[in-house]
């Protein structure tokens, strides 16, 4: 038999979690408290201690895959003519959160300089950029990575869609196997990549073709594998080569002293796609490639506004609980921008929504939006919580209050 639920029903574990968002410190007193006030009753943080479990950790696991599952209908969206030979623009990217070291072993680290061993979250994102929606989230530890992490993006593929990615997802096999799903591939070139020319299977080199012709868009055979490819190669103005070459002799890994031939390279941008000429020009090839940049905005609003680094020190349930709850909100909170790419350019047209100021205004007004929309009954409810969670805790050490009747 299953017992019913009382006090704490699976909606308000959901809805408290959310609500997490809007504190600037993650424990279970504050979930305690967020319980009590919309259900109107009293749990103390031990009670919500014993209900964060494995079975907990799975429960919320599975909200987002739901969330993400819902069709959202997109009604007058303006797709730029370049895009529309597409059937999705999908970003993928990771980003990493620290934990405490005691975490280590779930999700293993880098080591500082003094070989400690530290945690280390990292979230894997597959991204719709037309729809706006997340497709996919994935937990790993730092020793994943995003290599590793390529071939996630097989699985959600559909035929017709656009792959953007960054070099640290540069894997040949993958490329193949996009290409033989029928898909699309756009990604920089690693630059210590072979490169062979398809009629005489001879290398290519490529710095004395760009120093001879400035400029390059033309099929190649890439890596071992010899991948049939394009490769478009686009002159940097000189202020942007001399920063990347600033940036690459700066690498924090001593080891890898940037050779001059890959100095030199860095004065142009280089992309690798299977996209034929006639669908997207040079040009076009790399302010596509520039639209990745989005997740970047996605995950500083993560960081920056939903307080996703505000991870709590206490078990692997409570970590896995907290994370799945901002993915849930963070799932819902997408479709917030959606709508906001009607044409700009139409007479009296509103600005597009800005990603960073929504993001900056739901996290401060999160929890005051949903108590509205909730109803709880809030006077009387905060009052029993101050009433509840506002007193000294039993302990062997006096408080204030013992200490001062002391002395009467």
């Amino acid at each position: 038999m299953r017992r019913k639920p009382k006090k704490l029903t699976p909606l308000l574990f959901v809805q408290a979690a959310l609500l997490l968002i809007g504190q600037s410190v993650v424990s279970l007193s504050r979930w305690a408290v967020l319980l009590g006030v919309l259900s109107g009753s009293r749990l103390s943080k031990q009670s919500v201690w014993e209900r964060i479990n494995q079975s907990a950790v799975c429960f919320l696991q599975q909200i987002p895959g739901l969330a993400l599952a819902e069709r959202v209908t997109q009604q007058g969206q303006c797709i730029s003519e370049v895009l529309r030979s597409f059937g999705r623009v999908l970003i993928q990217d990771s980003t990493t959160l620290k934990l405490v070291a005691r975490l280590a072993a779930l999700f293993p680290g880098s080591r500082n300089q003094r070989g400690a061993k530290h945690g280390q979250l990292q979230i894997q994102v597959t991204y719709d950029l037309l729809s706006q929606r997340f497709l996919n989230f994935g937990l790993s530890g730092f020793n994943r990575n995003d290599q590793a992490a390529a071939g996630d993006v097989l699985p959600l593929l559909q035929k017709g869609d656009l792959v953007l990615r960054d070099l640290g997802y540069f894997v040949t096999d993958s490329f193949q196997r996009i290409a033989q799903a029928g898909a699309f591939f756009l990604s920089r070139l690693r630059l210590d990549t072979g490169l062979f020319d398809p009629k005489t299977n001879q290398p290519i080199d490529l710095l004395g073709q760009l120093k001879r012709y400035g400029q390059l868009d033309r099929p190649i055979l890439l890596g071992h594998q010899k991948l049939p490819v394009r490769l478009v190669a686009i002159p940097l103005p000189e202020p942007v080569a001399a920063e990347r070459r600033r940036k690459a002799k700066q690498n924090r890994d001593r080891r890898c002293k940037p050779k001059a031939r890959h100095l030199a390279l860095l004065g142009w941008a280089i992309f690798v796609t299977n996209v034929s000429s006639e669908v997207l020009s040079a040009k076009e090839v790399a302010k596509v490639y520039g639209l990745r940049w989005r997740i970047e905005t996605i995950f500083k609003a993560w960081k920056s506004y939903f307080r996703i680094t505000a991870v709590p020190k206490g078990s692997e349930a409570q970590l896995l609980s907290v994370i799945y709850a901002r993915l849930i909100f963070i799932t819902v909170m997408a479709q917030l921008c959606d709508g906001g790419w009607q044409d700009p350019w139409k007479a009296q047209a509103p600005p597009p929504r800005s990603l960073l100021k929504i993001a900056g205004l739901i996290g401060d007004f999160f929890l005051s939006l949903c108590l509205q929309a909730w109803q709880p009954r809030l006077a009387e409810a905060l009052l029993l919580q101050l009433n509840y969670h506002g007193r000294y805790e039993r302990r062997a050490r006096q408080n204030f209050v013992q200490n001062l009747m002391k002395l009467s």
